[in-house]
C-alpha cells in the first residue's frame, strides 16, 4: 500500500486559531485605513465611517478567520466559499453609497488596531500549551 492509497488525514484548525486570525487581519486593515486616510486627509483629520468601510472590514475579518491553512492541507471547501464571499464584499463595497454613518477621529482607528492585534495574540497564546 502506497502514501497514495491511505486516506487523506483531515486537520480541523481550532476556532481560537480562526479568531485569532480575524482579530490579526482585523488590525492590519485598520491600520491601513490609518495610513492611507493621515495621507489622503492629513494627519489628525476626522475619519469618515460609511457603509462601504465596514464591509470591506467584515470582508477582512473573513478573510482573516478562514485565510490559515497548513503546509500539508489541501484547501476545503468552506475556506473557498469564505474566501470567494470575502472578495464579493470587497467588490460590492465599491457600489454602496458613501454615507456618513459616523465620524471619528483618526487615531481611534490605530488605537482599535492595536486592541485588535493584542485580542488576536492573546487568544492565539491559548493554543499555546500549558506545561
Amino acid at each position: 500500500m502506497s502514501e497514495n492509497d491511505s486516506p487523506e488525514r483531515t486537520f480541523r484548525v481550532p476556532v481560537a486559531l480562526r479568531v485569532g486570525g480575524a482579530f490579526m487581519a482585523l488590525a492590519v486593515a485598520l491600520l491601513v485605513f490609518t495610513v492611507v486616510s493621515v495621507f489622503t486627509d492629513g494627519w489628525m483629520a476626522p475619519f469618515v465611517v460609511t457603509p462601504g468601510f465596514l464591509v470591506i472590514i467584515v470582508a477582512v475579518i473573513i478573510f482573516g478567520a478562514f485565510a490559515t491553512v497548513r503546509r500539508d492541507q489541501a484547501a476545503s471547501r468552506a475556506q473557498v466559499i469564505a474566501l470567494i464571499v470575502a472578495v464579493a464584499l470587497v467588490i460590492f463595497s465599491r457600489f454602496i453609497p458613501s454615507v456618513a454613518l459616523y465620524v471619528m477621529g483618526q487615531y481611534w482607528l490605530a488605537m482599535y488596531a492595536v486592541a485588535a492585534l493584542l485580542a488576536g495574540l492573546v487568544i492565539r497564546r491559548s493554543l499555546i500549551p500549558k506545561d
